[in-house]
């Protein structure tokens, strides 16, 4: 059962990816700093400038998988600091955004309050290497590396 509602939740998300996007009046404010962004999954094989990312393909499928994501969260400030929690642990650092090209970068080291491996590890080092953003302050944010054919994506908790 929870298999089945893990899967629906992260079909929900993917779907409901189509029917959003930015433009180059983006409040980064407005998107970054709404609240507690609770990470979904990660996604490979999707096109980063599409609305309709149909061909999108989840990483992880198995609801333990599912359930350990969905314990990683994080929260933006607009003084340009972010703070999270992973599984048994919290993690800060900085952040800062442009909405003329939507780049991310994270500035500096990000300090995390345990010892990282597994899906916190993995977390971490695709923070660190996102770029470029997308989303809106109701429903999705998506973090993708410079080559922007995978992204991390949340929601809100």
């Amino acid at each position: 059962m929870k298999t089945l509602k893990y899967f629906f939740y992260t079909l929900f998300i993917t779907l409901s990816s189509f029917l959003y996007g930015c433009n180059q009046e983006d409040d980064i404010y407005e998107i970054f700093d709404s609240g507690v962004w609770q990470l979904v999954n990660y996604y490979t094989g999707g096109d980063w400038e599409s609305n309709n990312d149909r061909y999108a393909r989840p990483a992880y499928t198995e609801a333990q998988d599912l359930e350990s994501l969905s314990k990683i969260t994080i929260t933006f400030k607009n003084d340009g600091t972010f703070t999270g929690t992973l599984e048994g642990g919290t993690f800060e650092g900085k952040w800062q955004a442009d909405p003329s090209d939507r780049s991310f970068a994270v500035i500096g080291e990000i300090k995390a309050s345990i010892q990282l491996s597994g899906k916190n590890a993995e977390f971490i080092k695709k923070l660190k290497l996102a770029s470029y953003y997308k989303g809106d302050s109701k429903r999705l944010l998506q973090l993708a590396p410079d080559a922007r054919t995978t992204y991390m994506q949340f929601t809100h908790k």
